[in-house]
């Protein structure tokens, strides 16, 4: 069963989920002048379809598809065994990112902070730094 293990990860590869074309182009082409190429994708469907051998570095994910949700993109990148670090990007409320991220380290997903709209290319530059492997795989949640 090849989607049972893991794939190779590519690190210069990134896939920018977003149901809306101009924050897909807008983050595509800033992760492009920091050196990734990029796959831009409407929804979870027709970007998990896209993982193949070679899974993208990071990820930048909206939480709020319209024919999905990042949920539906978390649990398939857990079944997947996606191991590269995933930037979920949303104008939504913080308990909501926060409970979005708990479910994919739940999948055996990884986090680095959250792009909280609207950002500009500055937040996307420091979304990359982040991506190193000093990343974080859980929110900080109050008990």
């Amino acid at each position: 069963m090849q989607a049972s293990s893991p794939s190779e990860l590519d690190k210069h590869l990134a896939f920018v989920i977003d149901d809306e074309p101009d924050i897909r182009q807008f983050v595509a082409t800033t992760l492009a002048q920091h050196g990734f190429n990029t796959q831009g994708f409407p929804t979870a469907e027709s970007a998990l379809s896209a993982l193949g051998d070679n899974h993208p570095a990071v990820i930048f994910l909206d939480v709020a598809l319209l024919q999905s949700d990042a949920i539906d993109v978390l649990i398939g990148l857990g079944a997947k065994h996606y191991h590269g670090v995933v930037h979920l990007m949303s104008g939504g409320r913080h308990e909501l990112i926060e409970a979005v991220q708990r479910l994919g380290v739940r999948h055996g997903v990884t986090f680095a902070p959250p792009l909280n709209k609207p950002f500009g290319c500055a937040a996307i530059a420091q979304a990359v730094a982040d991506s190193q492997p000093r990343a974080s795989t859980a929110p900080a949640v109050d008990a």
